[in-house]
């Protein structure tokens, strides 16, 4: 796909509680499984800084909400954090936003 952005995943700083992660470029089939990855993190809440992200397909949409499923099951938190407009629209029409917990905005 012409003008595809890869995806890259920083973990951006890391306490005793929680872990802040910023993703930045395309969410979408090929790079989703990167996110899976982040299921494994030794956290109890982790910041998912989506500021970066430029694309998201149905594949990133699901990514987020398997790590969601996967962080409840252990009794963490994932929150999302730093949506842009673009991202908080696509959130907004598919209802994730309150899977997410958005505050409207």
């Amino acid at each position: 796909m012409p003008g595809k952005t890869p995806l890259t995943v920083d973990v951006v700083s890391r306490d005793a509680t929680t872990t802040r992660v910023a993703l930045s470029g395309d969410l979408d089939y090929d790079s989703a499984p990167e996110l899976a990855e982040l299921s494994d993190g030794d956290w109890r809440r982790l910041d998912l800084d989506l500021s970066g992200v430029t694309f998201v397909d149905s594949s990133g949409l699901a990514a987020l909400v398997r790590l969601w499923q996967r962080a409840g099951d252990a009794g963490a938190e994932l929150r999302l954090v730093a949506v842009t407009p673009y991202l908080r629209g696509l959130l907004r029409m598919t209802a994730l936003d309150r899977l997410f917990g958005l505050p409207p905005g």
